[in-house]
């Protein structure tokens, strides 16, 4: 909307285009089909205090150092709208407070198809600019482009690469902005690293198939795209591929490491070579250079290379039989648990559905308020913050990740989920799976039906991954009698 301007939040006012009376009578900007919708305003974290500080609620915003904002349903209407929009006027109650992301509308940021450039584009969504003459957005895009481009002001507004979006095909592409390129694309691109993107999931399973060394009857959690994908929004992940091998690099404040060994069917010894010397170009002092996700198939080998290997959590597997089973005294107290629930509740696991997301999401956070309360373990309240961003993105798509999810509703309130994938077509791994703690015996119905269902579909065998080194989930991963811990390793080069 353009009506009166406000300050910019340290940015220069950028110049606007559309008149005040078009935006006030738009039913387009603002609001939105999905909760979820990629094209949600960004705040910086200096504007999230702004927008709070002009009232907005802080629950609004997951991540306070910089994020895009939580949308609420429409309260007249289908959809969901932004929580500053006022759809019975049409105004931005924050108006003066409001995001760089939103003055830059009706032109947008994107990245290239090939995520390698910033490209400045104008959104034909908007129905003034798709009646306005090309020349006229030219020249609004050109004014535009000399404040982004600007040395302090350009600078300021984009070092955030959350404000860039990805490709979108109804925008469009007017030009490159080199500056704010050679800002946000990190210097092991010109090695030809791109950014992970949902669209590598074939390639990454491609990739994983044609690994030799990889137990095809054990395999580790880590072989699995969603294992890595969900934490995409706090740990960016970079790959490229090169003589046979797949390398998939992590981007962590310390520096870069390798998140799996090198994949694929090309020689992975010279692979470890090639991504320490990698490493050791970007990392400079820093220590964090190593070789995660690293299986007992590879140790002698990368002993004999002269790395150091030490071991990493083991992920825990099961025979699926066992654990729908039940049977014996070793598993009493969990099939009394078990029975308890079919007895006072009985309600059934059910696939996970898209209408499912906003229920699960208030579910996790009054799980995790229930797992503080009763935990009271710094480093795994450090986890439980940490895997809400996890557990967003597999709600938000699990498709493109490969999950399959399912669902507790009991008397119409969703009250347990559960999410998992396919290492391949005898071992399934469960990545999340969150129950209302307060019920007895959900948890253990949910995760001996989540099983059950896979044993029905071609698991024999279930990895729950490992136990993050927290020592309640050990004991609680032990309890159900593994039938082995499949060893993982962290590799280094100390030579």
């Amino acid at each position: 909307m353009t009506v009166p301007h406000g300050r910019a939040n340290g940015v220069r006012e950028l110049p606007q285009l559309v008149p005040s009376r078009v935006c006030l009578q738009c039913d387009v900007c603002c609001r939105f089909p999905e909760r979820s919708s990629f094209l949600r305003p960004f705040f910086t974290a200096e504007e999230i205090a702004g927008a709070v500080a002009a009232g907005l609620e802080p629950r609004h915003f997951p991540d306070a150092s910089g994020g895009q904002i939580e949308l609420i349903p429409h309260p007249a209407g289908e959809g969901f709208i932004c929580p500053a929009f006022d759809p019975a006027t049409s105004h931005c109650l924050i108006y003066d407070e409001r995001p760089f992301d939103c003055r830059l509308y009706p032109l947008t940021l994107m990245w290239d198809r090939h995520h390698e450039q910033v490209l400045l584009g104008w959104d034909t969504k908007c129905p003034f600019l798709r009646d306005s003459l090309p020349a006229t957005i030219r020249a609004h895009a050109e004014q535009v482009t000399a404040c982004l481009e600007d040395e302090t002001h350009g600078e300021r507004a984009l070092r955030y690469s959350g404000l860039i979006g990805p490709f979108q095909e109804d925008v469009e592409p007017l030009w490159p902005l080199p500056r704010a390129t050679a800002r946000l694309v990190k210097p092991w691109a010109r090695d030809g690293f791109r950014f992970l993107t949902m669209n590598e999931r074939g390639r990454f399973e491609v990739a994983v198939r044609a690994t030799s060394w990889i137990d095809s009857a054990l395999p580790l959690a880590a072989f699995g795209f969603a294992y890595h994908a969900c934490w995409l929004s706090l740990l960016p992940l970079w790959w490229k591929e090169e003589a046979g091998l797949l390398y998939l690099v992590a981007e962590s404040p310390d520096g870069l490491f390798l998140a799996v060994p090198p994949l694929g069917p090309g020689d992975v010894r010279s692979g470890f070579d090639q991504a320490f010397a990698l490493m050791k170009k970007y990392n400079g002092t820093s220590a964090a250079a190593r070789v995660e996700n690293v299986p007992d198939s590879l140790v002698a080998g990368c002993r004999d290379r002269g790395y150091h290997v030490t071991p990493k959590g083991s992920d825990y597997l099961y025979r699926t039989q066992d654990l729908v089973a039940l049977a014996g005294d070793a598993y009493k107290s969990q099939r009394a648990a078990f029975n308890r629930y079919e007895r006072e509740h009985g309600a059934p696991l059910v696939p996970y559905l898209d209408t499912d997301r906003d229920a699960c999401a208030a579910l996790f956070c009054e799980w995790r308020a229930q797992k503080s309360g009763h935990d009271r373990d710094p480093f795994g309240e450090m986890l439980l913050a940490d895997a809400e961003s996890a557990h967003r993105r597999a709600l938000d798509r699990p498709e493109e990740l490969g999950l399959e999810g399912a669902v507790v509703r009991i008397h119409g309130k969703l009250r347990a989920y559960t999410f998992g994938y396919w290492l391949n077509p005898s071992v399934f791994c469960v990545l999340f799976e969150v129950a209302d703690r307060t019920i007895p015996g959900l948890a253990q119905y949910v995760f001996r039906e989540f099983c059950r269902q896979a044993g029905g579909r071609g698991a024999t065998l279930i990895n729950t991954m490992d136990d993050s080194g927290l020592p309640t989930l050990a004991r609680s991963k032990r309890a159900y009698h593994p039938h082995r811990e499949l060893p993982n390793f962290i590799v280094t080069d100390v030579r």
